[in-house]
């Protein structure tokens, strides 16, 4: 036996004493930082073969399931074979490839420094459909995330790209290593490149998280740079690189392909507020929007403003998925695909029928399999040549993904378990697996025919093959524009408009003006070349004068056409400026209004346009003027503006947020005597005295500012108003009394009111005021919410004593108390498992004890207003649940955050937001109302980093009530 590490020798003894395994060399998983940095299961023999004994006991580990009839759930393999499996693949020998992981949660930096993850390879060495061989085919991976084995070697998504790993000699370690595409960053929490997958045509195909990219092909040329995710692809040899599908959304994990060769995949954080994890039918060419996130996808060739998906879970985290080709009859429809999804958050497969919808599919859900532990997480699972399936389940060490949690557990290794039949069956090609992939002809004749069909996946299939090959035939090209007047589903839509433009199909301004129907016209304007300068006017010309046309459509497409086109879109000022003069403005105007100012504010016509429309008799086209002023970027300021912003702030009920805000943006010194006159004002809602200060030009702090501030910071009920208070203090000149008489708010500021005060304690340059601060600061329950080195920061400049004597004392013994608190969880969760009692647990929420029910959910009881617990059992355990109540702002669920929103009549909203409008925010109070707030009522609107729960609910429990709260929850399933 050779031991290639001697630091590994104990470890190596201990596996021969007390497991059996054969030892043919050993290799340490990890290299570089100290190995206590990684769990001990990281550590293991390049090559294991289990005993009869070890088989025996993997077997036996097996979590109680829901399974449909017929099927059964076995152990494939376990530790010690694997640590944490992620994503795989098998070969055509059968052999398995999985992505292991070790169990740290190290961000780029650290993996970079350091790869620690691996490749294993499992064999079946007595084909019993348990693995019981495993070897590390590769070590040294920076985050391997699936795997595909393609003619004798295995290409693996690793960031920063595809590897292609390579064993020439048969001793089971790849010693040839070539990345034939890189370029896709990545931060470390797994929402980045995963893949690749072979289509049927050849081609590799791979996703990548929304984590920016800059990819070069084998010349060295960039393809394509942006911070979008997206679905890639190239050939084998890492040559003809390029991108499917982009999108704004999070993180698109795998996809598979049809029997046609639609890619078929699943998305994580496609939606937000609220978030959906999706399945989609990803189109070539296509951007796919999110809302709030349309600077990612900015400058892309769009065709549809909503792109189509097939099926939202909501918040499942999604992660592997694949078709089950040999599923048999067993389905209600013989031809419908068998879609197969693991969802990471609930310990499920899913099997989605996906039957055809139009030129796609619509999806129905069937549950598969459920596990009944909350530690188990799915990352993937395909189908073994048999037609058993293989499930990946990576336990409990990952933290800085899904789910969010201060409490890695790396303690809780993973498992490959395989789903099959309970009876033996033959399982042929059946349904709509029959008929093997076959290219389309690329003839124009058949291209033709395939348009001219009946079949809309025909005709989709079709009209994407003509962008992919560019192919140019006027035939085509007159057959692609005959469809622009056509009826369309949203696919169907988007692969005519993308072939469109490829083909360049539009080529004269004849074309452009025969075309009557506003919806071809709409279609035709999206596909313009600017290549042909003369087509390209004459589509601006069109779509000048649409941009208010009674199509809403082919307004919003007018209006992006012009304003892709700056210089050209200037030629709409004299029309714009008549409509301003006009004594009513539609809705349509003033969206055209409010993007062209916003677009071309830096044009003095633009400026003078905004003069006009700060005068106007219209509320919302003044409004529509100070918005464009409060929204630049650039410090635009035109003396034409003063007279009416005068008037504004004089106005009888007071001048409107949204001019205070404008005037913030302009910081003009005149202005300064009537905002100090508002801030002064104690008639006035503090929240708009706060902000005419804020909008002042001078920085010198009068005593009745500074007054204000001071009330507002340390007596003041809005959170919102005291961390606004907190910063302009900071900011403003202050005297030496000014900062002593803030002394005392240093110890008893809330964590991020403190952590805008801080910049004072730096910037003072009297000795004895900074150890007055810090004295005070040291007395502050909320020190351990800063980091350390934030303190070393701030008193880096004064006597070191000020930091080493006064600060870490307090600080440490903070951390001391919180430690103490976190050894709970723990003891509380096991004691909650032996002797919490559910029903008890049950009638003390009912009866509003822990004010729980005051916030959330359980079935019928409750409020809304966090999130509903009735099934919060199937995906925490106990552990998880002491955690969430001792310490509720470690993991807030997402589109859970607290907002503070400050109205214009002084008054305070506190909750969630529960959507978006155009109109405004629907907003649920901590009274559990729901209440509609109008953009024009809305000063300001923060977003607290701490949970709506407070921290010590756990205080007004005894701890057999807390025990019994815990087993409720748990119970919720």
């Amino acid at each position: 036996m050779k031991i290639r590490e001697c630091g590994l020798k104990a470890m190596v003894a201990a596996a021969l004493l007390t497991g059996g395994s054969q030892i043919v060399g050993v290799e340490p998983a990890h290299h570089g930082p100290p190995l206590e940095q990684v769990p001990a299961s990281a550590l293991r023999p390049a090559v294991l073969t289990l005993s009869a004994a070890q088989i025996a006991e993997m077997k036996a580990q097996l979590p109680q399931a829901e399974l449909p009839e017929g099927f059964q759930l076995s152990v494939a393999a376990a530790p010690p074979l694997v640590t944490h499996p992620m994503m795989g693949c098998l070969d055509d020998r059968g052999r398995m490839f999985v992505c292991d992981a070790v169990g740290v949660n190290w961000k780029k930096e650290q993996l970079e420094a350091s790869p620690p993850h691996r490749i294993l390879m499992l064999e079946d060495t007595d084909h019993d459909g348990i693995f019981d061989k495993s070897t590390i085919f590769a070590d040294k991976m920076t985050f391997p995330q699936g795997a595909v084995w393609l003619k004798g070697s295995l290409y693996v998504a690793s960031p920063p790209g595809i590897w292609k790993l390579t064993d020439t000699d048969g001793d089971g370690v790849a010693d040839q290593r070539e990345m034939i595409v890189s370029g896709f960053d990545y931060t470390g929490n797994a929402a980045d490149i995963h893949g690749p997958f072979l289509h049927p045509n050849g081609r590799l195909y791979w996703c990548h998280g929304r984590k920016g990219f800059r990819v070069k092909n084998k010349e060295g040329r960039v393809v394509h740079e942006g911070p979008s995710s997206g679905i890639w692809s190239a050939n084998p040899d890492g040559s003809d690189v390029q991108w499917h599908s982009l999108l704004a959304g999070d993180n698109p994990v795998e996809v598979d392909f049809t029997p046609q060769g639609d890619l078929i995949g699943v998305q994580n954080l496609y939606y937000s507020q609220p978030r959906g994890d999706t399945v989609v039918h990803w189109l070539y060419g296509g951007v796919y929007e999110r809302s709030d996130l349309s600077q990612v996808i900015a400058g892309l060739p769009r065709t549809l403003e909503t792109m189509p998906v097939m099926y939202n879970f909501g918040h499942v985290a999604v992660s592997g998925a694949c078709f089950w080709k040999h599923y048999g009859a067993v389905s209600t429809d013989p031809m419908a695909l068998q879609f197969l999804i693991t969802h990471f958050n609930t310990q499920r497969l899913v099997r989605m029928e996906l039957t055809p919808e139009g030129s796609t599919y619509k999806a129905r859900e069937n549950e598969f399999l459920k596990l009944q532990d909350p530690d188990v997480h799915f990352t993937d699972v395909m189908e073994d040549r048999d037609g058993s399936l293989l499930i990946l389940n990576t336990g409990g060490w990952f933290r800085i993904g899904c789910p969010a949690s201060l409490m890695a557990k790396p303690d809780v290794l993973g498992t490959v378990y395989r789903v099959q039949r309970t009876s033996p069956v033959a399982v042929p090609n059946i349904g709509p697996w029959q008929t093997a992939y076959s290219r389309l002809d690329s003839s124009p004749e058949k291209l033709l025919a395939a348009l001219d069909g009946t079949d809309p996946r025909v005709r989709l299939r079709a009209l994407s093959h003509i962008a992919e090959t560019n192919i140019r035939d006027s035939a085509i090209s007159a057959r692609l524009l005959s469809m622009m007047d056509e009826k369309l589903d949203g696919p169907l839509e988007h692969a005519l408009l993308f072939a469109v433009r490829k083909a360049a199909a539009v080529r004269s301004p004849e074309q452009l003006q025969a075309t009557k129907s506003f919806l071809a016209l709409r279609r035709m304007l999206l596909c313009v070349p600017e290549s042909d300068a003369e087509l390209f006017k004459r589509g601006l010309a069109i779509a000048q004068t649409n941009l208010d046309s009674s199509d809403d459509a082919l307004a919003r497409v007018s209006l992006k056409t012009l304003l892709g086109k700056s210089d050209i879109a200037r030629g709409a000022v004299p029309m714009l400026q008549s409509w301003v003069k006009e004594p009513g403005v539609s809705d349509a105007r003033l969206r055209v209004l409010r993007e062209f100012t916003a677009s071309l504010l830096a044009d003095l016509e633009m400026q003078q346009l905004v003069s006009l429309m700060l005068s106007h008799d219209s509320l919302q086209v003044r409004r529509v003027a100070l918005e464009t002023i409060a929204g630049q970027r650039l410090g635009i300021s035109n003396p034409d503006w003063l007279p009416a912003l005068t008037k504004g702030l004089g106005e009888k009920n007071g001048p409107a947020p949204i001019l205070l805000d404008a005037l913030k943006k302009l910081k003009l010194p005149q202005f300064d005597p009537q905002l100090q006159a508002i801030a002064n004002d104690a008639q006035r809602p503090a929240s708009l005295r706060l902000k005419a200060l804020d909008a002042m030009c001078a920085k010198k702090m009068t005593p009745e500012s500074f007054a204000l501030l001071q009330a507002l910071l340390t007596t003041g009920n809005s959170a919102a108003a005291r961390i606004q208070a907190a910063a302009m203090l900071s900011a403003g000149s202050l005297s030496k009394e000014q900062i002593s008489g803030l002394a005392p708010a240093f110890a008893s500021a809330g964590p991020i009111e403190l952590e805008k005060l801080l910049p004072l304690i730096r910037g003072t340059n009297d000795p004895e005021m900074a150890r007055i601060l810090t004295v005070e600061l040291a007395k502050n329950p909320a020190l351990v919410s800063q980091q350390e080195s934030a303190y070393r920061t701030v008193l880096s400049g004064h006597a070191p004593e000020l930091f080493e004597k006064i600060i870490l004392p307090a600080r440490r013994a903070g951390e001391a108390a919180i430690d103490a608190k976190k050894r709970r969880i723990g003891p509380l969760a096991e004691k909650a498992f032996s002797k919490g009692n559910a029903a008890a647990g049950r009638a003390n929420f009912e009866a509003g004890k822990g004010s729980c029910i005051a916030c959330h959910m359980i079935g019928a009881f409750g409020r809304p207003i966090g999130p509903d617990l009735s099934k919060i059992g199937a995906i925490r355990t106990e552990r998880d649940l002491v955690e969430s109540i001792l310490f509720p702002s470690n993991t807030i669920a997402r589109d859970y955050e607290a907002h503070v929103i400050e109205l214009n009549d002084g008054q305070t909203l506190t909750g969630v937001i529960r959507s978006h409008t155009a109109e405004g925010l629907l907003v649920v109070d901590v009274a559990g109302q729901e209440v509609n707030v109008p953009h024009d009522r809305i000063l300001s609107n923060t977003v607290l980093p701490t949970s709506l729960m407070p921290m010590g609910l756990d205080a007004a429990l005894s701890e057999q009530e807390l025990l019994d709260l815990v087993a409720f929850l748990r119970s919720s399933k």
